[in-house]
């Protein structure tokens, strides 16, 4: 019998990226509120689990040009804040839940605690929080510092960070704090609202927790990583986890580390695994191919690797990427189908028509197909689907590709009730320890 599959739609607050606005067909309105109204409500009808929000605290830079390619390409710039966002998509929606991006590094953890418990509460449940550790100078020198903090010290923060929001959402409102007793005049019972008084190593934090009690206890964890270091942080918090492996060899084996590291910590179970694909989806596969092209044609090839800060201008297109150094950022290049050793060129060529993991083009039946042989091949959890153009992919899903996936077991039923995100990623309360 076939597992449910897991789907979030990637977004960020932006135009788009690598030129991706500038077709005449897109609809893409990214600060207009009624366009993700629509678009979560979209995600709703099509059986996602969530609306995922990407986040940067600064801008793409290069060692050539600086902000320039990213600037001129509107190449995840401009960036608008999606934490104003949620609690009117949560408003329009029933059951899509909302993963959002913060870093552990930049913001106290005190003012975090509070605006994630309120979306939890404005949201029945539905909030999710993409871990991020920061990893631009461009984001660094926007909070007075002249580079970015060092990996392993950001990374030790994170914890401390999660210790005290943990302190915040979890214990400083004992059971039965909350009385609302409007016979007595209580609506709290001093006695069981505790200060956390945490005294750590980066962090001092007296509490009160301000908010009371969540749906969730705290959001749903998420994050992504290729390291080492991150690997060893998501087997100690993740809920749920983002990979970049470049072909199903290298996700099965990350899929499998993930396991092991979660049997040698004693974790019940791995976080849920989720890898980025690409769908292009139409009657016949020649009509798919060529939406594939639409969406490709205006990329700027310019700025593909910008993102990596490096100015391609600045090399001869037969450079291998192995050979050059990044800039302004900790990230590895990115490869092609796992291996770094390709030219420039090769990389345009292979991004241009795939910009995830995996990319599947054909008809609904040969989609689905697809989406159902890397799953059983690799273990995988769930995907991981991003759409620059409106309309594109989530409208094809939901009219092609929602309904063979129901059929075959691969996509939830529609649930009436309220469900938590957690509950509906199969996970436990965060705050007694059983399901939800």
């Amino acid at each position: 019998m076939n597992k449910p599959l897991h789907f979030t739609a990637f977004q960020m607050l932006s135009p788009g990226d690598n030129g991706a606005w500038r077709d005449p067909a897109n609809q893409r309105r990214h600060l207009d509120l009624h366009y993700w109204i629509e678009q979560a409500q979209l995600l709703e009808r099509a059986g996602f689990d969530a609306l995922f929000f990407a986040d940067i605290l600064g801008v793409f830079e290069t060692r050539e040009s600086g902000p320039e390619l990213s600037i001129r390409d509107a190449h995840v710039f401009p960036l608008g804040d999606p934490f104003v966002l949620i609690s009117a998509l949560a408003a329009a929606t029933r059951r899509l839940g909302f993963v959002v991006t913060a870093s552990t590094t930049y913001e106290p953890p005190f003012l975090l605690a509070r605006r994630f418990s309120s979306l939890d509460h404005f949201s029945n449940g539905r909030i999710g929080w993409n871990i991020v550790t920061s990893y631009l100078d461009s984001a660094a020198a926007n909070f007075g510092l002249s580079e970015q903090v060092g990996h392993a010290q950001r990374y030790a923060r994170a914890e401390e960070y999660i210790e005290v929001l943990e302190k915040l959402w979890l214990q400083s409102w004992q059971d039965g704090a909350l009385q609302v007793d409007s016979a007595s005049g209580i609506y709290a019972d001093p006695a069981r609202v505790r200060t956390i008084d945490h005294h750590g190593e980066y962090y001092q934090v007296r509490g009160p927790h301000p908010v009371e009690p969540s749906p969730q206890g705290k959001p749903v964890y998420f994050q992504a990583t290729a390291s080492d270091t991150g690997f060893d942080f998501a087997i100690r918090h993740a809920e749920a986890l983002y990979t970049n492996a470049g072909n199903p060899q290298q996700l099965k084996a990350n899929i499998q580390r993930l396991e092991r590291l979660a049997s040698d910590a004693g974790r019940p179970a791995r976080p849920l695994v989720f890898a980025g694909v690409d769908l292009a989806v139409a009657s016949s596969r020649a009509e798919a191919e060529e939406k594939l092209q639409r969406r490709t044609q205006y990329r700027n090839d310019e700025s593909i690797l910008a993102w990596n800060g490096i100015d391609i201008r600045h090399y001869p297109r037969d450079t291998l990427l192995s050979s050059l150094e990044t800039y302004g950022t900790t990230r590895p290049l990115r490869s092609v189908n796992g291996r770094l050793d390709v030219t420039i060129q090769d990389y345009i060529d292979h991004t241009r028509r795939q910009r995830s993991p995996f990319t599947l083009v054909g008809t609904p039946d040969e989609v689905v197909d697809g989406l159902a042989e890397i799953a059983a091949d690799t273990g995988l959890d769930g995907f991981s689907i991003t759409s620059a153009n409106t309309p594109g992919i989530y409208e094809d899903f939901a009219e092609h590709l929602t309904p063979r996936l129901r059929q075959r077991g691969l996509l939830a039923q529609p649930d009436e009730r309220r469900l938590t995100l957690r509950q509906r990623l199969g996970g436990q309360s965060a705050a007694s320890g059983k399901n939800d």
